[in-house]
């Protein structure tokens, strides 16, 4: 099946990158072609592109996403899917009353956005092609010095970070780019690597503190010579608390 046309409409700026991340892993399914941090911008978007799916904040300065979702499931888009998003239940009833196929509450975690794309592709018929091909582990990752190729063994990742546009491999003495995507190397690294920010990747081997820090979130210190400081959003404090058996 082709994938599924959405559109984010979320007032908060790091929410919709939020969101962006955890659907990116679901990109052949579902992706993103347009955001919107209005109601208002929104119906712009939507009078110009047909999207499929629709992932709406409930609560926005102006008209709600409630409301719009409303108004457009009695308009000629009543087809267009609806997934809304609040940190906040009493609004579910009237979610599903306008036929949503979903609610989530925040914060989302990735296991309850797998859940949204089952139930969004429910029913659909997959066009049949060529199998994928699971990606090879990687034993090394090439990383760039001085204009040269030095790969560096998978063991002695401390942790992997993106900054700006540049994707960099951290050891215990530093740090050097590779033309790697995040992506990429999540998909090619052992179980041993967990994904704990849109911009981490962690070698759980290396973690020598887990520190509770704001509104539930985590920040990891990493047995390098730096002391780094790893974040853990709130997406996935789930998983963390999991590998690490924490309460």
């Amino acid at each position: 099946m082709l994938p599924l046309k959405a559109l984010i409409v979320e007032d908060e700026a790091p929410a919709r990158m939020e969101l962006r991340y955890l659907l990116e892993p679901h990109k052949g399914v579902v992706q993103v072609v347009g955001e919107a941090a209005s109601a208002e911008e929104a119906r712009t978007l939507i009078a110009a592109i047909d999207y499929d799916v629709i992932f709406l904040d409930v609560s926005m300065p102006g008209e709600s996403g409630m409301a719009l979702g409303a108004a457009l499931k009695s308009s000629a888009k009543r087809g267009v899917k609806l997934v809304f998003i609040s940190a906040y239940e009493e609004y579910a009833l009237d979610a599903f009353s306008v036929e949503a196929v979903d609610y989530l509450l925040k914060p989302v975690s990735p296991e309850r956005i797998s859940e949204t794309i089952r139930r969004l592709t429910a029913g659909m018929t997959p066009v049949e092609g060529p199998e994928e091909e699971t990606a090879e582990l990687l034993e090394w990752v090439p990383c760039d010095q001085n204009g040269h190729t030095a790969p560096v063994p998978i063991e002695e990742i401390c942790y992997i970070q993106a900054e700006l546009d540049t994707i960099y491999v951290a050891t215990r003495d530093g740090r050097k780019p590779t033309r790697f995507t995040l992506g990429e190397l999540e998909n090619r690294l052992p179980s041993t690597f967990i994904r704990t920010h849109r911009s981490f990747i962690v070698h759980t081997r290396y973690v020598k503190e887990i520190m509770p820090h704001f509104n539930g979130t985590y920040l990891l210190k990493i047995k390098d010579k730096r002391e780094s400081e790893v974040p853990v959003s709130r997406a996935n404090v789930r998983r963390v608390k999991e590998v690490f058996h924490l309460a």
